[in-house]
């Protein structure tokens, strides 16, 4: 009896022991389950910004399309509105035209579309395209003398240089003298 007892003592300890090395694998397995589903549970966050940002940049991209298939049309209205100004002013049908043409500008700087404005500013080339120059051709103290074509920005982004007529600054041509 005494060795049936040592018998079930050693086997109970076998099984103790089993039991232990069993529990250990299963605390491995649940750890590296855990790190799986952390590292998904993270590439399906970066997954989903980065679908989100694409559909933001997909966005831009048809509006800045549209936007340059607008832009001859904006010309067209600048034309209007430049062509007699003075005796046309007080016409309701010019009036309408101006209030037609400044409501159009503020929907599209509501989404991003802001001109350019050049005339008598620096010239810059990441914003200006010169047509033509006046004046003798040194690059110091270039400033716009005229806007040809207004440029627009679309998101901080030049979606269109103004063209502009380019010039030496009067007071450093007369300093030059």
């Amino acid at each position: 009896m005494e060795e049936r007892a040592e018998d079930l003592e050693e086997g109970q300890e076998e099984r103790i022991c089993d039991c232990a090395e069993e529990l250990e694998q299963l605390e491995r397995d649940k750890a590296q389950l855990n790190q799986q589903l952390l590292r998904l549970k993270a590439d399906f966050d970066n997954f989903r910004r980065r679908t989100q940002m694409q559909m933001e940049e997909n966005v831009k991209d048809a509006n800045k399309a549209l936007l340059q298939d607008l832009l001859p049309i904006l010309d067209n209205f600048e034309r209007a509105l430049q062509s007699d100004r003075d005796a046309e002013a007080q016409d309701p049908f010019f009036q309408g035209i101006e209030m037609v043409y400044n409501g159009l500008m503020a929907a599209l700087a509501d989404h991003g579309l802001q001109p350019i404005l050049a005339k008598g500013e620096p010239f810059d080339t990441c914003l200006h395209e010169a047509v033509a120059m006046e004046g003798s051709e040194g690059d110091d103290g270039l400033i716009v003398l005229e806007q040809i074509q207004t440029g627009y920005l679309f998101n901080e982004k030049v979606l269109r240089h103004t063209k502009v007529l380019v010039g030496q600054n009067k007071e450093e041509d007369e300093c030059q003298k």
